[in-house]
């Protein structure tokens, strides 16, 4: 394309290029003609006038027939011309140089250097050509200068060589600078098309594809629909065309038209309601924001498509799925998914859940009396009494034959009490039964046999659950029918266990048996260890490392946890006020956090203890931190606010321990003289799978910042929620990621080794 471009500007110069060659060859003419061979003068002017007639014929054909199939041809063509116009004009200084005449010598070079000049613009397309004719007309003349063998004609030879050199210079960069331009013409050419191409595909995709496609500006206005999408609508292109997205009653969809604008996709999939003529539908939209020429956003398109009747048999196929097809209540595989959950909910939060399994007494004569037809709506007729029985928050599962099964969720986080409302359920199920089956004329008198199973360990599974609770069933079928077992393997063993610790409790402070370890509270700001929790462990000599998970609400319910408690709270400060002196000057500690037992606060001389140890030790008043668990609020706010503001008063320093997990209530806040918030380890564990952890975790600092509280983030452990509960800044941390809870010895030794400064998080704020 670069040749024929070329070519044809040379054509269109070319008839410019000869008339020049005429005027100058007429000019030449009139002045020598007289002075110089007129013969010679004559022959030579014809000479140049048929050459100028050949080009100005090629030139007159080429206009006619040009064609890419014959470019070599007028390439030739042109040459040819070309060579011969400058060889009829290189003779001249050797026909027409008058010997001893300056002047008219002055006048031929005048000429020659004029019309060498004037061919640039006209023959430098192609560089060949230009070259070629400057080198032939303006080297005879250097030649025909140096032959007259003077001073000053070696001078003007010189001056023209360099002339010379000049003009194949400037005709070389005229050149190359035209080649540049036709380069940026075809490539604009090129996109021209493309841009035109690509704009009547997407007209065409736009008006014909069968998913709805919407354009709005920055305001939310809708700027273009395409036909799918006033289908999908039902509503006139008039109408949707200018209309305010922010007037849709159904606001499913804003956030998804919003995101676009903020500059990052967005996505919705689920039901939404129309506005033009309020259709129920399942719809899946996508977003995208539209930029300009400087990348900003002036508005964004919108992809929408019609799911209704996909999620409508999805919907169907998944309640099949989890149903049962008689009775339609939540089948087996469906109740084990919900065991699952509460497993999980009584793992991180403790709350206690109950499996009632059930079955029908005697359902097989029924079947084999009255048929299956009279067994299934009795079937039926029992899961509509049992749903009919339980809460709402409750399931009753049918899993096979006459069998049912009642999950009970969040019963309590007492055993003994969730224990207690799941017999009461079984209760109002016998209740329900004592009344008669009516169905097809026939009444029927029909009982059933429960069991009942609690979770009471944090490795059981669904099936353990179910087969306990299965087994529980069999036993009350052995004893008589028609009443409710619980499955005692499991509480006969927690009793004798109980009954065990209780015993070696009592002479774990004689015997030696307890100690306190520390965990290291860091500070996010500076990663310096600014004081330590003291954590209590029991190792018994005849039943090894106990747990205080097991034996802190034994020693609650024994009434040991005050001696305890007390001596704990003495060894903690002790060893706080050893730690503090002999680190004076290296580090700077300010806190021993110290758990108290809602038994041991709520003791009648418990403020007279705490105001014993600061006098003891010495310890500076606000350097002691009490952690309460929310337990300590819920029955007596009033009494509660009274004790705590006596020890804000003594100058103790009051947290709330695991804040979140129980009963945290903003009024609680407010209303208790808190000075610090600690955000239990079950959220900040789970940072990284549980989306709703991150925001609660957010809200709680806000709430705490709010409030002017501090706030201690538990179980940080890895590197991505330090980065997280550091960006969200927290005031202190603790946790496996800084260090475990350690001996006196080990902690000590951690304090001197490091001078108090906790590398690992100096190592993470720098990756940050």
């Amino acid at each position: 394309m670069h040749i024929y471009k070329q070519l044809s500007e040379a054509y269109n110069n070319l008839t410019l290029s000869i008339l020049g060659v005429i005027a100058n060859a007429a000019v030449l003419f009139y002045i020598f003609f007289g002075h110089t061979n007129n013969t010679t003068l004559i022959i030579w002017g014809a000479f140049v006038l048929l050459i100028s007639v050949f080009r100005y014929l090629t030139v007159l054909k080429y206009k006619a027939e040009k064609t890419l199939l014959y470019i070599d041809k007028w390439q030739k063509l042109l040459f040819i011309g070309i060579v011969l116009s400058a060889l009829s004009w290189g003779i001249t200084p050797f026909l027409f140089f008058v010997p001893g005449n300056y002047l008219y010598q002055m006048v031929l070079i005048v000429i020659l250097a004029g019309l060498s000049a004037g061919s640039i613009s006209t023959l430098a397309h192609i560089r060949l050509n230009i070259q070629l004719y400057l080198v032939v007309l303006i080297v005879p003349l250097i030649v025909e200068l140096l032959l007259q063998k003077t001073a000053i004609h070696n001078d003007m030879a010189i001056l023209v060589s360099l002339y010379l050199l000049l003009l194949l210079t400037v005709s070389k960069k005229f050149n190359q600078t035209y080649l540049d331009s036709i380069t940026s013409h075809l490539m604009f050419e090129q996109k021209r098309e493309e841009f035109l191409e690509s704009e009547q595909k997407f007209k065409a995709i736009f008006k014909s594809v069968p998913i709805g496609i919407l354009f709005y500006d920055t305001n939310l206005i809708i700027q273009e629909v395409n036909n799918s999408f006033v289908d999908f609508i039902a509503a006139p292109k008039d109408f949707l065309i200018g209309l305010d997205l922010e007037k849709s009653r159904d606001r499913s969809l804003m956030p998804t038209f919003k995101a676009a604008l903020d500059g990052i996709s967005g996505f919705y999939e689920g039901p939404y309601t129309t506005l033009y003529k309020q259709k129920d539908l399942w719809v899946s939209m996508s977003t995208s924001p539209l930029r300009n020429s400087d990348n900003e956003i002036i508005g964004a398109v919108g992809i929408i498509a019609d799911i209704t009747e996909r999620m409508l048999i999805q919907l169907q196929i998944e309640h099949q799925a989890n149903h049962d097809t008689l009775t339609d209540i939540p089948n087996r595989a469906n109740l084990k998914q919900e065991i699952a959950k509460n497993i999980i909910r009584f793992q991180r939060h403790g709350v206690i859940f109950a499996i009632i399994f059930l079955d029908l007494d005697h359902f097989k004569n029924i079947n084999d009396s009255l048929g299956h037809d009279v067994g299934d709506k009795l079937l039926v007729q029992t899961a509509t009494r049992l749903k009919n029985t339980i809460r709402d928050e409750d399931m009753v599962a049918r899993i096979g034959g006459d069998e049912f099964v009642i999950l009970l969720p969040d019963l309590s986080a007492d055993e003994f009490e969730a224990a207690k409302s799941a017999e009461i359920v079984s209760q109002k199920i016998h209740e329900t039964f004592r009344t008669p089956f009516e169905i097809d004329g026939y009444k029927l008198n029909i009982s059933s046999s429960l069991g009942i199973t609690l979770i009471n360990a944090q490795s059981q599974s669904e099936d353990a659950l179910l087969k306990h609770a299965d087994i529980a069933m069999y036993e009350s079928k052995k004893d008589g029918r028609n009443t409710t077992r619980f499955y005692q393997e499991s509480m006969d063993q927690w009793i004798k266990r109980r009954l065990e610790v209780e015993n070696e409790l009592k002479n774990a402070i004689k015997n030696n048996e307890l100690r306190l370890v520390y965990q290291p509270v860091v500070e996010f700001a500076t990663s310096k260890v600014i004081g330590m929790e003291a954590l209590i462990r029991w190792k018994s000599q005849k039943l090894g490392d106990m747990y205080p998970d097991e034996f802190i609400t034994i020693a609650e319910e024994s009434g040991m946890i005050l001696s305890i408690g007390e001596w704990v709270l003495q060894e903690a400060v002790s060893q706080f006020m050893i730690w503090q002196k002999q680190f004076a000057h290296t580090i700077n500690l300010k806190k021993i956090a110290v758990n108290v037992s809602v038994h041991q606060f709520n003791a009648p001389n418990f403020l007279m203890q705490v105001e014993n140890i600061i006098a003891q030790s010495g310890i500076v008043k606000e350097h002691l931190e009490l952690e309460l668990t929310e337990s300590i609020i819920v029955k007596d706010i009033s009494g509660v606010r009274a004790k705590m503001q006596q020890l804000r008063d003594l100058g103790v320093n009051l947290s709330i321990d695991d804040f979140g997990t129980g009963y945290s209530s903003l009024s609680y806040l407010k209303k208790l003289p808190f000075t610090t918030l600690k955000i239990d380890k079950s959220f900040t564990q789970d940072i990284g799978n549980d989306v709703d952890d991150k925001e609660l975790i957010s809200t709680i600092i806000t709430i705490a910042e709010n409030f002017n509280l501090e706030v201690v983030i538990e179980g940080v452990e890895t590197y991505e929620q330090y980065a997280f509960v550091n960006e969200r800044k927290a005031t202190f941390m603790q946790g496996y990621f800084c260090s475990k809870p350690m001996e006196k010895e080990s902690f000590e030794a951690m304090l001197e080794s490091s001078n108090g400064i906790c590398s690992i998080m100096t190592e993470a704020k720098e990756k940050i």
